[in-house]
């Protein structure tokens, strides 16, 4: 803790806010800085509370936490490092706390009362104010896009059991992540029986540290939980669950401060469902991650330090064939894939990206499924739905077998309404074709699912391109695939009430077809959503909207042109040629 003054002084020139003033202003306040100590999990201060002081963060890590852009449970926004200040908006408004900050792990910070005498002296100073200002709307840019204060910086990779090649796991994701800042494995050779100042001090250093801990040795196993803003939770696939041994990391009590990550090595079985034995393990949020190869070091990496790209796919029903198109595009570019989600048949090209499926696989499994299958052909006497939804359930579950969406190697997550509760619900665990079936539930078309009491529909319904659900995920470069289109459902002529047979026969045979039922309530499924559809399409760092204003959201015959025109458009987009060589 800083005690002395020179302590006092130094840690206020690390600071974004005083570190550029000049060492007199930076001495004038010292009478108003004290020291203070949270424990992990200690709350600095709560939303709605009286803003009293600003604080300076010495060692340790703070949680900034409040309501997601997609208003669920309060959840973790943003991460305060070292030599970082909180607070400074209320401190110098005196308006209440907007969010709740508590400590990570144990801290030491530096409080400056909000008093008379501390407001006049930053008067007499205006650099100061000046410089707290401009880290004040720093931050509010930071949050009305959506992005995280500060990444996480310490890592503790721990392993279930002996045996596991922990540290040749924990090697592997350190070179993944010194391309995106300097990085320090640490293991108990070099760190244990260390003071708290030397591990501050290799923080400082770096920008990311590793804390690798053994099973074996349990004093240093605690440090490097007690050290770590996230817990990386090593397993083994194929290897039978088991409690985990540390309650700091099975219980859900911790996981309301520090994200959890299960990272499972070995490659996966399609059905084998081993995440989701060992995810059973634990309460609260677990996210689960499989790593095989490189690639999967690459993806945990750039998830680790927030600069994991997203893919958001949005429904649009026989549009939705132009996503096929938009992914060959970005795999052809390069554009990495780190998660991705989406809504009706958004969500389930999304589920054949993250089940890693080749162009030519995606382009066969929905063919024959969506397009040879016919999904809507089984009609039945309309007292729920116009189709009886057996056909459409055979499909998907023929296409994604028993898979289950934690197994997925890809983060993914698809969207449902939920008329029950009036909500929207992600889902990010369970059967990935029961829930693909939930969300693609066309109210009128396809009968809703039915699960432990809830009635599930098409996403679309309120939420046809969940950027907010990839960005309350912590993925904060998103690119949002739009295919809805502003004509969806165009009248070629005017008419005011259906005509007789006869007449309805002479319409067709005259070019003046009526929309059908059938596209009529798809149209009517999405236009709910279509309020808050500009906001969510600001949340993504590109967003996608080929040209398929010439496709019915029924013209299952346009595929192919669908899926060529989404390909162009991406490339051209990305301001690559098509024509021209990969």
């Amino acid at each position: 803790m800083p005690t002395t003054r020179q302590d006092i002084l130094d840690n206020l020139a690390r600071t974004a806010v005083f570190g550029s003033l000049h060492a007199r202003v930076r001495a004038a306040l010292l009478p108003h800085a004290t020291p203070h100590e949270l424990r992990g999990g200690d709350i600095l201060f709560r939303s709605g509370d009286r803003a009293d002081a600003l604080y300076v963060l010495c060692s340790g890590s703070l949680g900034v936490f409040g309501r997601g852009l997609a208003r669920g449970a309060p959840q973790l926004l943003g991460v305060i490092a070292p030599g970082e200040t909180v607070g400074e908006l209320g401190f110098l408004t005196g308006q209440p706390r907007t969010a709740t900050v508590r400590a990570l792990r144990d801290c030491t910070l530096l409080r400056l009362h909000r008093s008379d005498l501390m407001l006049r002296l930053m008067a007499r100073h205006p650099e100061a104010l000046a410089e707290a200002l401009r880290h004040i709307l720093q931050r509010l840019g930071q949050r009305a896009h959506g992005e995280a204060l500060t990444p996480p910086r310490t890592f503790a990779v721990v392993g279930v059991h002996g045996g596991l090649a922990l540290r040749d796991a924990a090697e592997r994701l350190a070179a993944a992540l010194r391309p995106l800042g300097a990085t320090l494995l640490l293991d108990a050779a070099t760190g244990r029986g260390r003071d708290p100042a030397w591990h501050t001090e290799r923080e400082r250093e770096h920008r990311f540290v590793l804390y690798v801990a053994d099973r074996d040795d349990a004093q240093w196993r605690a440090t490097c939980l007690r050290q770590a803003d996230q817990f990386l939770l090593v397993a083994e696939a194929g290897t039978t669950a088991q409690p985990w041994p540390d309650a700091l990391c099975r219980s859900g009590g911790d996981t309301l401060h520090r994200t959890r990550r299960l990272l499972v090595l070995g490659p996966n079985a399609p059905g084998r469902g081993d995440v989701s034995a060992w995810l059973r393990q634990f309460s609260g949020e677990v996210l689960p991650h499989r790593l095989r190869g490189d690639a999967d070091y690459a993806r945990l990496a750039r998830h680790l330090a927030q600069r994991a790209v997203g893919l958001v796919l949005s429904g649009g029903g026989a549009r939705g064939f132009g996503h096929i198109g938009v992914v060959r595009a970005l795999r052809e570019l390069g554009q990495p894939i780190d998660a991705v989600g989406g809504t009706s048949i958004g969500g389930i090209v999304g589920a054949g990206v993250a089940c890693e499926w080749d162009d030519a696989e995606m382009l066969e499994q929905l063919r024959r499924n969506f397009i040879a299958g016919h999904p809507l052909r089984d009609l039945t006497v309309p007292l729920i739905a116009l189709t009886r939804g057996t056909r459409t359930t055979r499909l998907l579950q023929r296409a994604f077998a028993e898979r289950r969406i934690e197994d997925l190697a890809i983060p993914f997550f698809c969207v449902s309404t939920n008329l029950t509760r009036g909500r929207v619900d992600v889902h990010r665990r369970g059967k990935l074709w029961k829930w693909l079936r939930a969300g693609a539930a066309i109210p009128g078309i396809l009968p809703p699912l039915l699960d432990r009491g809830m009635v599930h529909v098409d996403g679309a319904v309120l939420n046809n391109l969940p950027t907010d659900v990839m960005r309350d995920a912590g993925v904060h470069d998103i690119v949002a695939v739009d295919i809805s289109g502003a004509n969806a459902l165009p009248a070629t002529f005017e008419d005011a009430a259906l005509p007789t047979l006869p007449r309805l026969t002479w319409q067709w045979l005259h070019g003046r077809q009526w929309p059908s039922l059938f596209a009529i309530l798809m149209r009517a499924a999405m236009v709910q959503s279509e309020g808050s559809i500009e906001m969510r399409r600001a949340l993504a760092t590109r967003l996608l909207t080929p040209p398929h204003e010439d496709v019915g959201l029924l013209n299952w015959r346009a595929w192919s042109r669908s899926i060529d025109s989404a390909y162009r458009y991406t490339l051209e987009h990305y301001g690559r040629r098509p024509d021209a060589a990969p």
